[in-house]
């Protein structure tokens, strides 16, 4: 192994792993999941401070996820037109790849949530709902009604857009960081739109995170082999 991918593993891979190790420690052991959804519902009027309000259900809910479709879309018709558009196949590589990032990042939060079993806050007693508060990975009451709130959703659309630092890591720098700039602030922006509703915990939207840069950073080195920009 040459210093230049120690170096890469060492960046992409063993750190932001670390990193995802503490948060999602601190999240589900150290109370920070429930102190940030404590401070976002109201318990003397029963209802989450700001809620399902027209910005954060119509626009930054329903709107964001309209905007990643559409982006996903985009993705695919440049996919499609690379077989039938002579100037479109040098970019197939990079379509194929951003798509792939897409698709899988979350495919695999929602498969996530298909088979978790874990509670959205606004299904626990404490935040208005009738279920008790059951730590993920924990075991659950056999009676207790099957929960899909785990990995958050949401913001699996924001965060696989880290396919757009790994389409310029190498080339330009400046891109790169703009890239990955985007995915976090709009993966954030999603899940922060959740925790303020009572969708999700944070600890949700951190696991979220690690599995749509594990997949673009997974596709990337072994599937495409660090090929994904146009070739001649």
């Amino acid at each position: 192994m040459t210093d230049n991918t120690r170096h890469f593993w060492l960046r992409h891979g063993l750190l932001p792993a670390l990193l995802f190790l503490i948060l999602a420690v601190l999240g589900q052991f150290s109370g920070l999941d429930l102190a940030v959804s404590n401070l976002l519902y109201d318990v003397e009027l029963a209802r989450w401070r700001i809620g399902d309000t027209w910005l954060t259900q119509k626009v930054l809910h329903d709107g964001g996820a309209d905007v990643i479709r559409l982006i996903a879309i985009f993705v695919l018709l440049g996919l499609a037109g690379s077989w039938l558009v002579p100037r479109l196949r040098h970019w197939r590589r990079t379509f194929a790849y951003a798509f792939l990032c897409m698709l899988l990042g979350t495919g695999l939060v929602a498969l996530g949530k298909h088979y978790s079993n874990v509670d959205c806050p606004w299904n626990l007693a404490q935040y208005g709902g009738d279920r008790q508060y059951v730590p993920v990975f924990s075991p659950r009451p056999a009676d207790m009604p099957r929960g899909v709130c785990f990995p958050g959703g949401h913001s699996s659309g924001g965060f696989s857009l880290f396919f757009l630092y790994f389409l310029f890591l190498g080339r330009n720098r400046r891109l790169a960081l703009a890239g990955l700039g985007l995915a976090l602030a709009t993966g954030t922006l999603f899940a922060a739109t959740q925790w303020v509703r009572g969708a999700h915990f944070v600890s949700h939207d951190v696991w979220s995170a690690f599995i749509c840069w594990s997949v673009a950073l997974g596709l990337y080195a072994w599937a495409f082999r660090q090929r994904v920009w146009p070739v001649s």
